[in-house]
């Protein structure tokens, strides 16, 4: 019924006076018309914002939010209506008519539609996949600049279910495929109402975490793009002794502003991309630059002060700036319901914390540990914490300083994962408050975990927020 009502409408969308021709003028070949509606058979609604075009010419619609479409001007002859749009492209669906007559002066009416998802999970996953469960997560990865596929990227999924042999632990699962020669890759066999993270790899270079979500859906379908070969160079740090990650640059150019959900711009905002180093903050009328950036998908964080983070996901590229807004929803502080010790004990396993606590290589702050130090700022949680010292500095701000070295030392920061960028000293202070924070991690030079060594000779903090170990526990 859905798709007769949009044929219905579209049909009448084609009402218009008819054209008059002077008399005794030669009637030329009338064009003919084309009216229409997409659907979206997988979530069952209309196809918005396809691309519905003649292929052996330049005509073209776009579909309203109704799916539907009307092309004018047709030449009268045999032609085929494609149509293009980003969930067909993820899905590696051509969807397109048989060829068709077009008569003179005709109007014809097409309904184009894709396969359902149930058909669609037929004909890429096995039974044998299927069997193991019901979901499917599809898609495309190409190179970033160039548009050809990335043949050999590895795409992993991360997601966490209930475990029964873990006494019902929400235990992590990961799922690697390799993207195929035309680009595509497929993760066939997952559970209904997945929410996790999609990653894609090539060789040392990683993308952004992107967040999926299926709801009560079956198939997703999420493309990402990757640098090429050669697009990107890693540097070594300056002030690097030992081996550690190097930087990766590129020349992608990432620009935007933040606002607050009235569109009023945020300044002194602060803008990384995820997994770099790469970090800047928003100028007084939002707006913000970030340059030298890997091309391909990335994340990007936002933080400040009065606001909840907000992250998302950009494509970059090394031949256009890409620009996003991005809009911070105010902090409204909410009592912290009780939370059950041993799911907050899964949180912090699922990190990593549990884990690196057993080895007694460092030293370790949980959430009641840090709230039990009234602190009113993130340097003010370090104060008496082994190998660290707090000192004054420019501007009144508070600088956290290796106590072990007369000249102040270097101290690498980690957040959630992710080495902190300080782009004025001690400006962690500004972005970072201890309610915030629900674990915290310190460690001695010679005593970092591999996954946080980012400086050599340096005194490592490694801080999570709530906000990601709830994220954890879901």
């Amino acid at each position: 019924m859905r798709r007769i009502t949009c044929l219905a409408a579209a049909l009448s969308a084609l009402a218009a006076p008819p054209v008059s021709t002077p008399a005794g003028a030669q009637d030329a070949p009338a064009p003919a018309s084309a009216v229409g509606v997409v659907f979206d058979s997988i979530r069952v609604r209309p196809l918005a914002g396809a691309r519905v075009r003649v292929d052996t010419t330049s005509l073209h619609a776009i579909t309203d939010a109704d799916g539907r479409f009307m092309i004018q001007g047709i030449p009268a002859g045999p032609h085929e209506l494609r149509v293009e749009h980003p969930v067909l492209d993820s899905l590696g669906i051509d969807l397109r008519t048989p060829v068709l007559m077009f008569a003179a002066g005709s109007t014809t009416l097409h309904e184009l539609g894709t396969p359902s998802a149930e058909r669609i999970l037929e004909m890429v996953c096995t039974p044998a996949w299927r069997a193991r469960g019901p979901a499917a997560l599809v898609g495309r990865v190409r190179e970033a600049d160039t548009g050809l596929p990335a043949a050999g990227a590895k795409v992993s999924l991360l997601w966490y279910e209930v475990s029964l042999a873990t006494q019902l632990r929400r235990a992590p699962r990961v799922r690697e495929v390799t993207v195929g020669p035309d680009g595509v890759y497929r993760i066939c066999g997952l559970p209904e109402g997945l929410e996790g993270k999609v990653q894609v790899t090539r060789g040392t270079l990683s993308g952004g975490d992107v967040a999926v979500a299926f709801g009560e859906e079956l198939l997703a379908a999420r493309s990402m793009t990757i640098a090429a070969p050669g697009a990107v160079v890693a540097v070594s740090r300056p002030d690097s002794l030992r081996a550690g990650p190097a930087e990766v640059l590129g020349t992608a150019r990432l620009t935007g502003r933040v606002l607050n959900k009235l569109g009023a711009p945020l300044v002194n905002a602060r803008v990384q991309v995820e997994g770099t180093t790469r970090a800047t903050a928003t100028r007084s009328n939002g707006e913000f630059t970030l340059d030298s950036l890997p091309p391909g998908t990335q994340s990007v964080a936002v933080r400040l002060l009065g606001y909840g983070p907000v992250e998302t996901a950009v494509e970059l590229s090394s031949q256009v700036a890409r620009s996003v807004t991005i809009t911070l929803e105010e902090f409204v502080p909410v009592l912290e319901t009780v939370r059950v010790s041993a799911q907050r004990e899964r949180a912090l396993e699922d990190i990593g914390f549990t884990r690196r606590k057993r080895s007694g290589l460092g030293f370790y702050l949980d959430g009641d540990a840090i709230r039990n130090r009234n602190a009113q700022y993130f340097s003010d949680v370090m104060r008496s914490v082994p190998q660290i010292r707090v000192a004054s500095g420019a501007q009144g701000r508070q600088m956290i300083q290796n106590a072990r070295d007369p000249m102040g030392g270097c101290v690498s920061v980690w957040l959630d994962g992710t080495m902190w960028q300080q782009m004025e000293p001690g400006d962690i202070d500004d972005f970072v408050k201890p309610h915030e924070v629900g674990a915290i991690e310190v460690y001695s030079p010679t005593n970092t975990p591999a996954e946080f060594q980012g400086r050599g000779g340096c005194v490592t903090i490694v801080a999570w927020t709530h906000r990601k170990l709830e994220r954890r526990r879901r």
